[in-house]
């Protein structure tokens, strides 16, 4: 049988000298793991189409057992990001969460496009940082867990003037007025500008917004913290991610 698919390549996998295993994020199918043969040969017809973070139209033949690429066309290129270490560590990252949370053979709701903004704003935003903490919080949404931002889980006000907190486990805020617990974190009033930007705002805005130093460091150190215990995960392009960034900045 053969299916066509647009996707992005999110991993690779050599076999032999020419040939390569690739994982394909697709929309139809969640994750395909494809053979795509001849592939790393300079004359291979689907060199460019099958690289890494390559956004591609896939011909594909299944067999009970396997997908087998027969033809495939670029569609865009995040090649640039292989220029950048930084930017090429946290794409990675990136790639890592979404094929440990996304199955095999699922349908999916435009994840492709969710991922290729995201490749896109690593190669082309302002703050890598900000770009990280965006997708951690907008992906955790999109697999369900996503927090209660718009209003104080108790009384109902969008924002209180001493201040309001949010409760991580529970996933919600609460203003000072009506604080009950000690493991709150009081937000910066741009960290809860940004979050509800990234919740709330169409795919292709959830990345775009300004905040200053320090509320971007807090904004990355809850946003990350959120996807890591609402995944159960660690990932090692994480760790990767930040020591590169920490190198650099030395």
């Amino acid at each position: 049988m053969i299916v066509t698919y647009d996707g992005i390549v999110i991993a690779r996998r050599d076999v032999g000298e020419n040939s390569v295993f690739i994982d394909i994020l697709t929309d139809e199918q969640g994750i395909i793991e494809a053979s795509a043969h001849g592939a790393n040969k300079l004359n291979s017809s689907i060199m460019s189409a099958a690289a890494l973070f390559s956004y591609s139209t896939f011909s594909l033949s299944k067999s009970r057992l396997r997908y087998t690429v027969n033809s495939a066309k670029p569609k865009f290129s995040f090649h640039g990001l292989g220029t950048d270490i930084e930017k090429l560590s946290l794409a990675s990252y990136f790639a890592q969460s979404v094929r440990y949370c996304t199955p095999s053979e699922q349908p999916q709701d435009s994840i492709v496009r969710f991922f290729a903004i995201a490749l896109y704003e690593i190669m082309h935003g302002r703050s890598l940082f900000s770009v990280k903490s965006a997708f951690e919080l907008r992906y955790s949404a999109e697999l369900g867990f996503s927090p209660n931002l718009i209003a104080c889980d108790n009384c109902g006000k969008y924002d209180c003037e001493n201040g309001m907190y949010f409760l991580p486990e529970k996933a919600k805020l609460i203003c000072a007025d009506c604080l009950y617990v000690d493991n709150a974190v009081k937000l910066l009033p741009e960290t809860l500008f940004a979050m509800r930007n990234v919740i709330f705002s169409p795919l292709d805005r959830c990345f775009k917004f300004n905040i200053n130093a320090a509320a971007e460091k807090q904004l990355s150190e809850i946003c990350e913290n959120y996807f890591l215990n609402r995944t159960e995960k660690s990932f090692s392009t994480l760790d990767y991610f930040k020591t590169v960034f920490r190198q650099n900045f030395a």
